[in-house]
């Protein structure tokens, strides 16, 4: 999928009514955490691709955002260990996407 795709994709699932925007009030459902780990895998980036500004801040912030909202997913009785897993998978993806130092 082209970046530009990918950054409104990922824009739209940071609002309020988006696949995050729902996380951050507790709502987490396995069906939609896989379809998005499916839109961060659609991410092909090759060793010396430059990413743009806006793509890079929608990606950096997940992980430590999807580990603070743990907690509200428990409050609103969510599956706890598909949420976790779900995080780790994230994690995971963005790895293998973006490398480590």
């Amino acid at each position: 999928m082209e970046i530009n795709n990918i950054t409104e994709r990922l824009e739209e699932e940071w609002d309020s009514e988006g696949f995050l925007g729902q996380v951050r009030t507790g709502q987490f459902s396995t069906n939609e955490g896989a379809d998005f780990l499916e839109l961060l895998r659609s991410l092909e980036l090759d060793e010396n691709a430059c990413i743009p500004k806006r793509l890079l801040s929608l990606l950096w912030y997940l992980p430590s955002f999807l580990s603070w909202q743990g907690d509200r997913v428990a409050e609103k009785g969510g599956d706890v260990v598909a949420y976790e897993k779900f995080v780790t998978d994230v994690q995971n993806v963005l790895e293998e996407t973006l490398g480590v130092p």
